[in-house]
């Protein structure tokens, strides 16, 4: 890739081992910018789509329900390609880090067009949204994403660097949701109500903020183990590919807990709003939501400090698996009295401390199962598994919306107006948000429970610290 050999677009990251500014800047700061764009979208586009632009009743409620899904089959098909793209890359900037720089005006651009959808026929107001949407997913998001996944198992093999940056790029996603948790439901989204222009215009400085964290990424990152490696022919087929990975039980069950994680957590994450708004407190009332993110979620934001002990005590598959039968039990509390505040504050407590391991290791988990395919093939399938990894995710949540919209329409939801009284939604909608957003919880997390508790115990490697040495106490152990 010629066009990015210049000096400008060098990695400002020269070191041979992961340096603090490389770890705070490439990992920290610089994803939050499009955590935080994929962040309102999941938690608010549905809104304003429903609530402020009203849009739920084109072709029957059809559109709503059927649109994601057939967005999320075309953001499957680019991530194979992106995947093979990426395996094909060859550059003095890496294979990976090059797209994430080509990504960032493509979300920038298709991010704003989003929210600007023009008056005009429901037919032209459906061609605008699924034109903009796949522009941002299946072409910005798919090409950043392919990416981003494999910084962490790209940037070193060494596992106690993995595991720190792990943990520090998945302690990004608590700054970014407590934005989200506290900005958006206090301020911004009673501030906005259902005026549309007060929407584009802050959708607008957010996407303008998100511009240099993108390039953040970009610049202090590297990519050590690809530079380290001989030049890879990758002109293995699909199902050569997929032949190699399959032979790794770890990708092969890292594959199913994806799939189990995202399915049910894109459900959740997109009936909070209206659980919060019209079960557990009333409709942009400006603290509720906050209450439910930010105090129910507060304790993964000390996982930045408890994850790498706990791990190091009982090895991360178990504590994985002790964490989500902790899981289980918050949520089951929760939805003892999905009505009581503080009841569903302690139990989402309790929930928040159980995934503390999951949520901080899952890119360790990554780099495992891509080390032990190269163990068991003798061939890296990296944009491979990234392109699996994320067509997972996409395709989840588009199956996760369409499931959403189709009960919202079917179950008779009213959306709220300017002009009327707040209405009062019936007992079966309220039924389903419930279910969707605490229900659904418990039996993913049984689920995933069961996958640590089969995931091989040989990967899980000795206990590190946060330097990634080995404490002599720890040899003797094992």
């Amino acid at each position: 890739m010629k066009l990015l050999s210049s000096d400008i677009f060098n990695s400002r990251v020269r070191n041979e081992s992961i340096t603090r500014k490389e770890t705070w800047l490439g990992y920290f700061l610089g994803p939050i910018g499009v955590t935080l764009m994929g962040g309102i979208l999941s938690s608010y586009l549905n809104v304003y789509y429903t609530d402020v632009i009203g849009i739920a009743d084109i072709w029957g409620g059809m559109f709503l329900s059927a649109f994601p899904v057939v967005c999320k089959i075309i953001d499957a098909f680019t991530f194979i390609v992106m995947g093979r793209v990426v395996d094909r890359t060859s550059s003095c900037q890496g294979k990976a880090r090059p797209w994430i720089l080509l990504s960032t005006p493509i979300l920038l651009l298709s991010m704003m067009l989003l929210f600007m959808v023009p008056e005009g026929s429901d037919g032209f107001k459906a061609a605008w949204i699924f034109i903009s949407y796949n522009l941002f997913y299946s072409i910005g998001y798919t090409a950043y994403s392919t990416s981003h996944t494999l910084l962490v198992p790209l940037s070193t093999k060494n596992d106690g660097e993995r595991s720190r940056l792990s943990v520090i790029s998945n302690s990004q996603n608590m700054l970014s949701g407590t934005f989200l948790a506290i900005l958006f439901p206090c301020i911004l989204v009673p501030f906005m109500g259902v005026d549309r222009t007060l929407w584009m215009k802050t959708i607008l400085m957010v996407t303008l903020a998100c511009c240099p964290l993108l390039l953040m990424e970009y610049y202090y990152t590297r990519e050590r183990i690809t530079m380290a490696a001989a030049p890879a022919k990758n002109k293995q087929n699909f199902r050569h590919q997929l032949s190699c990975c399959v032979k790794s039980r770890c990708w092969v069950l890292i594959m199913v807990y994806m799939i189990i994680s995202q399915l049910f957590g894109a459900l959740s994450s997109a009936s909070v709003f209206y659980y919060c708004n019209w079960v557990l407190g009333s409709y942009n009332d400006g603290f509720t939501q906050a209450l439910y993110y930010g105090l129910g979620n507060a304790p993964l934001g000390l996982g930045v400090f408890l994850c790498m002990p706990v791990c190091r005590k009982f090895g991360r598959r178990r504590a994985m698996m002790y964490g989500f039968l902790m899981a289980v039990a918050g949520s089951g509390l929760c939805l003892f009295n999905p009505y009581s505040l503080s009841m569903v504050l302690a139990g989402q407590t309790i929930k928040a401390i159980g995934l503390i391991p999951s949520s901080y290791m899952i890119g360790v988990l990554l780099a495992e199962a891509l080390d032990d395919v190269e163990d068991q093939s003798q061939e890296r399938c990296d944009g491979f598994s990234s392109s699996i990894f994320n067509i997972i995710v996409t395709v989840s949540s588009g199956l996760a919306l369409c499931i959403f919209n189709f009960f919202l329409t079917q179950l008779g939801y009213v959306a709220p107006t300017a002009v009327a009284a707040v209405p009062v939604q019936n007992r079966s909608i309220r039924g389903f948000f419930i279910f969707a957003a605490l229900g659904s919880q418990i039996v993913q997390y049984l689920f995933l429970a069961g996958i640590m508790y089969m995931y091989p115990k040989k990967q899980e490697n000795p206990p590190i610290n946060m330097k990634g040495k080995l404490k002599k106490s720890d040899l003797v152990n094992q």
